[in-house]
């Protein structure tokens, strides 16, 4: 069966190769609960509670996100907002069956002609709705699986796609320790904007999660667009080409939680490529930073997170999750 998880993924890789480079829904890996974002915003293996992480890879769920339902909400950039929910439910022996869902509404646009004048206004939106699975097939691995159909309107304009992720997880719980990889978001787009047929902002990334024994902390490291090597600006903030160094940090992502597994957490990380890219020259913007708390309470728990971007745009981002099972009056 490890084999087979791993012929399955080398295909996916190949499959998803030539959907490089495009931007089409970028909204698909923009972080989807605040938990995530305050991890540096690209973390894919952190394995617990926590079912948002299902709906980047399929392959984290366990029994501990069975009957929880997640409700997730940013005011994201330049007036932007982007909600999610997600569910995941155990099926026993093994399996995992996930939902999930997020919108991204750009608010109200300025219609313009070709000479800058002032039309009325427009729309946009960017949805997607899906089902996961997942099969813990060895008492370390799990591999897992989504299927998502994604919708895009602009103006007059519409377009739709199936989106997928395939992932595997190696979690070793005397160790406290996950490795993770997924393919995100391949698929076909079958409706187009305007005849033109794009391709799906496809990335491969590969986590690494460790929950120390002797101190209250853990720790994630996030290696992020595999497939493609040069994914930075060609100049850097004094005008210098980026070399070779720059080149390979900018994959990098990571962070740590204080008190992880108890009712109350800290959290920071640090995305290398945004710190490198929005970083303003002779000035201080802490940009490529963020930090966020969790409180639980009963059988809910409260997210926050604050990313920084820049001087004048940062992120909030909320979440709260219900656990159903003790909503219900029922102990884990």
């Amino acid at each position: 069966m490890k084999k087979l998880a791993i012929t399955i993924l080398c295909s996916l890789s190949l499959l998803a190769n030539a959907q490089t480079g495009t931007n089409v829904y970028p909204f698909l890996n923009i972080p989807i609960s605040a938990r995530q974002a305050a991890l540096g915003g690209d973390a894919v293996s952190v394995r617990d509670y926590d079912l948002n992480f299902a709906a980047i890879n399929p392959a984290l769920m366990n029994l501990d996100m069975d009957n929880r339902i997640a409700l997730n909400y940013a005011s994201y950039l330049a007036g932007s907002n982007i909600g999610s929910i997600n569910y995941v439910k155990d099926l026993s022996r093994g399996h995992f069956l996930s939902v999930n869902a997020r919108v991204m509404d750009f608010g109200k646009i300025p219609r313009t002609d070709e000479s800058g004048q002032t039309n009325g206004e427009f729309s946009a939106m960017d949805a997607s709705v899906g089902l996961g699975y997942a099969y813990q097939f060895e008492e370390n691995f799990t591999i897992g699986g989504n299927v998502n159909y994604v919708t895009s309107k602009i103006d007059t304009y519409n377009s739709a796609a199936i989106s997928a992720s395939a992932g595997v997880t190696y979690h070793n719980e005397r160790t406290k320790e996950t490795l993770a990889l997924v393919f995100r978001n391949f698929g076909y787009q079958f409706q187009t904007y305007n005849g033109v047929k794009e391709n799906l902002p496809f990335r491969a990334d590969i986590g690494y999660t460790k929950i120390l024994s002797e101190f209250p902390l853990a720790f994630t490291i996030t290696y992020h667009d595999l497939q493609q090597f040069n994914i930075s600006q060609t100049y850097d903030i004094n005008g210098q080409e980026v070399g070779l160094g720059r080149k390979l940090l900018d994959h990098f992502s990571g962070g740590v939680e204080l008190f992880p597994e108890q009712a109350f957490n800290l959290r920071m990380g640090y995305n290398v490529k945004r710190g490198n890219e929005l970083a303003v020259l002779d000035q201080r913007s802490f940009a490529g930073l963020s930090f966020g708390v969790g409180i639980k309470i009963s059988s809910f728990r409260f997210d926050y997170s604050h990313v920084r971007y820049h001087n004048a745009a940062n992120v909030n981002q909320i979440g709260l999750t219900l656990d159903l099972v003790e909503l219900s009056g029922y102990r884990r």
